[in-house]
């Protein structure tokens, strides 16, 4: 079981593991306790105040974000009066999914409804980047859990990935959307509870970036290999999950584009078969390891090959995040968030490092 390949007794913490439900289910020793309360909390306020000063000292979008920010927007304000959204006379070079947008947009009506009872804003966009920064916490809490599930405890991590963290936090894109289904389908990979890994990747793949299928589709095989995963459970889980978020897309997107439309079929088909990401630029074929990486994890990218030497579980989860990174480099077009997935992989190896030092 890979549960077993994790280890139980890492001795930089020990976690006390309990069968209760809820809060009570995540309870752990005082010393974890004691630098959740203190460092942790002190380091979540930093974040969600470094995010707010992002937003007002560049409140503007690049072309990457303007899809789903303007969705969000329109979502808010022109609601069921379709006509008026501004995909229609703006629609970028491959369309995208509003499910995203939808979920922002839904967390941010409430407020939206209190400020104009107040009579402060007429606005909805100030709303929709809203909930990405009172999200932080909780995408905290999902990194953090992963973390402990491997008894391990990064401060440099954290402190390293803040600035990267904290202005993808601002991106309303399908690349910051997509790993909040991914850090689901890495707890439950690692928790070994196939059927929700399964239909969180399927969700993740299928609805927002295909390319995943690269980097969840690695993990697959490895389980299937090392005789964890049964084919035959395998298609009883993964017809259903795909033919259900194939659906959902299907209709949701269908009915704003106004067309029978499969987003991410559309991108796969631009991205795959037309070959023409290209158009905006190219890097060399190594720039992700050189380039990339280096810049997304600052000095604890240094840790990470000492954590895979020194610890032999670490090597076997850096396969599928290493494996993306090679895989995804074949195509020219390069950006960091294309592979932002695999951090949460790579910082564990680096908090391995730092534990044996």
């Amino acid at each position: 079981m890979l549960e077993e390949m994790i280890g139980r007794k890492i001795d930089i913490v020990c976690v006390r593991e309990t069968k209760l439900e809820g809060k009570d289910a995540l309870m752990t020793s005082d010393g974890i306790l004691a630098l959740w309360s203190g460092v942790d909390e002190w380091m979540d306020q930093a974040m969600i105040l470094v995010a707010a000063a992002h937003l007002l000292y560049c409140p503007y979008t690049k072309v990457e974000e303007s899809f789903n920010l303007q969705a969000s927007h329109d979502l808010l304000i022109h609601r069921q009066n379709l006509t008026m959204y501004d995909h229609h006379e703006f629609p970028g070079v491959v369309p995208r999914t509003f499910i995203g947008a939808i979920a922002v947009s839904v967390v941010s009506a409430p407020f939206l409804l209190l400020v104009e009872s107040l009579g402060l804003t007429s606005s909805g966009t100030d709303l929709a980047l809203l909930p990405n920064i009172m999200a932080l916490p909780l995408g905290e809490q999902v990194a953090v859990l992963i973390s402990l599930y491997f008894r391990l405890w990064l401060l440099k991590g954290k402190l390293s990935s803040l600035i990267e963290t904290t202005n993808s936090s601002l991106f309303n894109i399908d690349d910051i959307d997509a790993p909040v289904t991914v850090l689901i389908a890495l707890h439950s990979w690692l928790k070994q509870q196939h059927g929700y890994f399964i239909f969180s990747s399927a969700a993740a793949i299928i609805i927002f970036r295909a390319e995943l299928a690269l980097f969840l589709g690695l993990i697959l095989i490895i389980e299937l290999v090392q005789s964890r995963l049964h084919p035959v459970r395998l298609i009883k889980l993964a017809v259903p999950a795909g033919l259900l978020f194939l659906a959902l897309t299907v209709a949701v997107d269908s009915v704003f584009w106004g067309k029978l439309l499969w987003p991410e079929g559309e991108v796969l088909f631009f991205n795959t078969v037309l070959n023409k990401s290209h158009q905006w630029g190219t890097s060399p074929f190594l720039w992700y390891f050189y380039s990339a990486i280096p810049r997304g994890m600052a000095c604890s990218v240094f840790l990470v090959p000492v954590g895979a030497y020194l610890d032999t579980r670490v090597r076997k989860l850096l396969i599928p995040a290493i494996g993306f990174v090679v895989l995804f480099s074949f195509l020219p077009h390069k950006e960091l968030r294309f592979i932002i997935y695999v951090f949460p992989l790579l910082n564990i190896a680096a908090a391995s490092a730092c534990h044996r030092m």
